[in-house]
């Protein structure tokens, strides 16, 4: 079983939990902020139905992902990102729909930190994930093979090791230091066969240009497959 299944199952049985415990329990303590309110506070909340809410925006979470999982089944790729946009939609999107059952006081800051937490997470997420799957711009200089971008790399030639062409890219394992989403990988992985690496790949596309060089194996593929087998072949000439 992959580790994408493995988080998969986490967080479904991780939401189920609190949703049991906060509606069959009623086990209100969890709710972040909701010990330190006065008995006064707490009591109104809960008649407002605030907890409760709370426990079903956890389970319709819960019930959300473990849904969405046979996708998985039908070769669909981006199942896992589908559950992780699903998840904080409902998660932000009920916050600021429970922020009407705030005690009086306290709703138009409530609905305040809902919108603008769900404008930063969302809008900073939707930032990362454009820049991460931006393909990277390779330059070739007199003595060294540019890579910019996140985690942008500068390659002398003369640690260049080796360089060919792969039909397809080894087994990525886990994530050391770096960025993953759908098919791009970006950073340090550990690859299956060569350690750790350094990719700026999407692992669907063919062929993926490898470079062996005396810190570490990089793996790279451009827009396309015809630019990735060109700056095979610009390498190539410089490394002679």
């Amino acid at each position: 079983m992959s580790l994408i299944f493995w988080t998969q199952v986490f967080l479904i049985a991780l939401f189920a939990l609190f949703a049991y415990i906060i509606l069959k329990r009623r086990s209100y303590m969890l709710i972040s902020g909701f010990a330190t309110r006065s008995e006064e506070e707490q009591q109104q909340l809960i008649e407002n139905g605030y907890p409760q809410g709370v426990g079903r925006i956890f389970f319709l979470i819960a019930a959300g992902l473990l849904l969405l999982m046979p996708l998985g089944l039908t070769g669909f790729r981006y199942t896992f990102e589908v559950q992780m946009a699903f998840m904080m939609l409902v998660l932000f999107g009920g916050l600021i729909i429970l922020s009407r059952r705030e005690v009086p006081h306290k709703r138009k800051r409530s609905l305040l930190i809902s919108v603008i937490m769900t404008v930063v997470v969302i809008g900073g997420t939707a930032v990362l994930l454009f820049i991460g799957a931006k393909q990277p711009d390779v330059t070739f200089g007199e003595s060294a093979i540019e890579v910019s971008g996140m985690y942008g790399e500068r390659i002398l030639y003369q640690d260049i090791r080796s360089a060919e062409l792969l039909d397809t890219m080894p087994t990525v394992r886990y994530k050391e230091n770096g960025f993953g989403f759908a098919d791009y990988a970006k950073g340090r992985f550990s690859v299956e066969g060569h350690g750790s690496s350094l990719l700026f790949v999407d692992t669907e596309q063919s062929p993926i240009l490898l470079i062996e060089t005396t810190d570490r194996p990089v793996f790279i593929t451009g827009g396309n497959p015809e630019e990735t087998e060109s700056w095979y072949r610009e390498l190539g000439q410089r490394i002679r």
